[in-house]
């Protein structure tokens, strides 16, 4: 489960990797609307207008878009994930053999906790400080007409690019 705003490489690691622990890959787009969104203390800015730029299908889009390009094999189903509370992440991610996840942060064992109270067993795929490529970082870029397209899958380029025509 991520934001994916944008969908990037760092997303991208993260996806293929679990896909190696589970035939059935499940992505839960987090915040998929204004009113699933949760706001946490341990990072304000996530649920910002600013940095939810892209809507849950815009998401959905890119995700889609670049791993059957890139990984046709995982064919995963996006659903939107709402993270309010472990009961809403329940009901909205549904069945799973596993919730697989990255943490960078108080805010990915934030997560971390929240999967497990809501009954999933949860893997950490690893534990890092620094990431690979930030949402932030590419947004910036994207915002500012500076280079951003190296820092995304082709089919998340595509998608921001027909946005913005």
């Amino acid at each position: 489960m991520g934001r994916f705003q944008p969908f990037h490489w760092g997303h991208f690691e993260y996806l293929t990797e679990a896909g190696r622990h589970s035939a059935r890959l499940t992505v839960g787009i987090t915040n998929p609307s204004a009113e699933r969104t949760r706001h946490t203390g341990t990072d304000p800015k996530r649920s910002s207008d600013e940095a939810n730029p892209f809507t849950y299908e815009q998401r959905s889009a890119m995700i889609s878009t670049s791993l059957a390009r890139l990984t046709p094999h995982l064919r995963p189903r996006i659903v939107p994930c709402d993270l309010r509370s472990p009961t809403t992440l329940r009901s909205s991610l549904g069945p799973c053999d596993l919730v697989a996840l990255t943490v960078y942060d108080a805010w990915g064992r934030e997560k971390q906790a929240l999967a497990e109270a809501a009954g999933y067993d949860v893997l950490v795929l690893w534990q890092r400080t620094e990431k690979l490529v930030t949402g932030t970082e590419v947004r910036r870029r994207w915002r500012n007409s500076l280079p951003w397209d190296h820092m995304v899958p082709s089919g998340t380029a595509e998608t921001i690019r027909s946005l913005t025509g």
